[in-house]
């Protein structure tokens, strides 16, 4: 039985949400492209904010990964092609900045395999719970970067 943790529960919302944001910023800097010089920089920097917090908001909330244990495979919603094989894992890391604020999850297996989970603490951690239910040997550390 497949289990999905999506780092959103309304993804239609949120793709609706970010293309309109996306037409806006796009309309804006059109239009910064037409107007003289007083409205010229006002215009510039509302599209370009605009535009790329939809980009960037967008890659993040509509990340989904599949954990299928009777395939034995962790899936990224981008790397379909190429999941990491569950019994092949050998460690767990939670990233975190230097004062222990959470970052990502990163998976690493036997050989060269990788996986950079972002999502929240929470799901990081039913994530790992469900992995380690599937094959204990994982190890499991936290790792500060600055």
């Amino acid at each position: 039985m497949k289990t999905v943790y999506a780092n959103t529960a309304h993804p239609g919302l949120v793709k609706w949400s970010c293309g309109i944001a996306m037409v806006v910023g796009i309309v804006l800097f059109v239009l910064y492209m037409k107007l003289e010089d007083n409205y010229r920089i006002l215009l510039y920097m509302a599209a370009f904010s605009l535009f790329y917090s939809a980009m960037f908001t967008c890659f993040y909330k509509l990340r989904v990964y599949e954990i299928d244990p009777d395939k034995d495979t962790i899936t990224d919603f981008n790397k379909k092609k190429y999941p990491l094989r569950i019994s092949n894992l050998t460690t767990a890391t939670y990233k975190e900045n230097k004062k222990g604020k959470y970052r990502s999850l990163f998976l690493h297996d036997a050989g060269t395999g990788f996986m950079d989970i972002r999502t929240s603490k929470e799901k990081a951690d039913q994530i790992v719970a469900q992995l380690r239910d599937i094959n204990p040997a994982i190890e499991v550390k936290h790792v500060n970067y600055l």
